[in-house]
């Protein structure tokens, strides 16, 4: 039997699950998860609209705290119905008033709060919005570069079954292996062809998916390798998380709601200054007011208005209070599955390929030395193949959970 063509084949399905660093280089050609998020950013177009929102919102925020327009009126007074002539009557003057209403207490302080509390909660659902949509795209592209990667790890196993169908052949020649061996060689590689095609399909059906958000670069390969950021944990906050970022800009809306609805118990203040032409040889006149509005059914209009603020306050610090605790225990839970994943994957390199490894090298050893099994081998070769596929698919589903994790602690741009 041929040692050396099964110890090449063997380092060839080694290396496609060997620890994943990122590449020093990659090809242009290839579709990074850079350039995946990238293109997704710029061509969507919810988050082109969210901007919208938000700089339309933050034009408005300019004038929210601004007085009220002042008012200018005309009137012609005290017209002689008799004649209809003005200047018979020396009480006959057309009045020129000029008007200007002051809104009570620090109502226009608390509509500006407002305004950017609303300019606040605008960004952050544009930064939610761009940060749900990187998690999209990263599990979509980890889609494709997962049926990937399998597929790479069953063309490996298809070379090693092909290198030990040829030694057996070898091998039953001269009575070292049997024709049942031959048998079940033969049938585990149609079953790998029959797994390969459907891992194409898969990739092909990930690939699609994947279009939806970067076009036509979704035909392009992937880097054999994953990016450090589906490999290393992020460093963030969950306290700047987008999604609660929202909701306290939602709460410091609802307190300045609170504070204006406080203020109109307190009475609007409005100014007059008049000047009047008078027909003839009559002085003109001028004249200046004060009007007060009179907030005396408060238990009608104030009240009411102050109690629903009131409300909608509590409610928006109850909405954050709770998505607050959601997404630690989002968090909490997903630590504890990287830390068992990462227990797995260590237990796999250390203990479990290298003993499996070292059993098949032992019996290649008795095989080459004419006093070993051939059906041990195969067996062998199976178990270890099975033990290097599960550690790819640690590795994998380890990636889809440092996404959520990253959708939580990410800082954002």
């Amino acid at each position: 039997m041929n040692n050396t063509i099964l110890a090449r084949a063997a380092m060839a399905l080694l290396a496609v699950i060997t620890p994943i660093t990122p590449a020093l280089a990659e090809a242009d050609a290839r579709l990074t998860l850079e350039a995946a998020e990238q293109a997704a950013i710029q061509g969507d177009e919810g988050l082109q609209a969210a901007d919208r929102r938000r700089a339309g919102l933050a034009a408005t925020a300019e004038a929210a705290d601004e007085l009220p327009d002042p008012r200018l009126s005309v009137a012609l007074q005290n017209l002689p119905t008799d004649t209809f002539q003005l200047d018979d009557s020396p009480m006959t003057q057309t009045v020129v008033t000029l008007s200007q209403s002051l809104p009570p207490g620090d109502t226009l302080a608390y509509r500006g709060e407002l305004a950017e509390a609303r300019v606040a909660g605008s960004a952050a659902a544009l930064a939610t919005a761009d940060r749900q949509l990187k998690r999209e795209v990263r599990r979509l592209w980890l889609a494709v570069y997962r049926e990937e990667a399998l597929g790479r790890l069953l063309e490996a196993e298809r070379e090693l079954y092909r290198e030990l169908l040829e030694s057996a052949r070898t091998s039953y020649q001269v009575n070292e292996a049997s024709g049942s061996d031959l048998v079940v060689l033969q049938a585990r590689r149609s079953r790998i062809e029959d797994a390969l095609e459907r891992r194409r399909g898969e990739a092909e059906a990930a690939r699609a998916r994947l279009a939806r958000w970067v076009g036509d670069a979704a035909r392009r390969p992937l880097p054999d390798s994953l990016p450090a950021r589906l490999t290393d944990l992020p460093q963030g906050d969950l306290n700047h998380q987008p999604e609660l970022d929202r909701l306290r800009a939602e709460l410091e809306a609802a307190r300045a709601q609170v504070g204006e609805a406080e203020e109109q118990f307190a009475p609007e203040i409005g100014l007059q200054v008049g000047y009047g032409l008078r027909a003839g040889s009559e002085p003109n006149t001028l004249s200046a007011g004060v009007s007060v509005s009179l907030p005396i059914f408060s238990e009608r209009r104030q009240s009411p208005r102050l109690r629903g603020a009131q409300q909608s306050a509590q409610a928006a610090q109850l909405d954050l209070t709770k998505r607050a605790r959601d997404l630690a225990a989002q968090a909490d839970s997903i630590r504890a599955r990287l830390a068992a994943l990462d227990r797995r994957v260590a237990h796999f390199e250390t203990d479990i390929i290298p003993e499996l490894q070292q059993v098949a090298e032992m019996i290649r050893g008795e095989i080459g030395s004419g006093r070993g099994e051939f059906d041990a081998l195969i067996e062998a070769e199976r178990v270890v193949i099975e033990a290097r596929q599960e550690l790819l698919t640690l590795r994998l589903d380890r990636a889809e959970q440092l996404i959520d994790l990253r959708y939580l602690l990410e800082p954002t741009a």
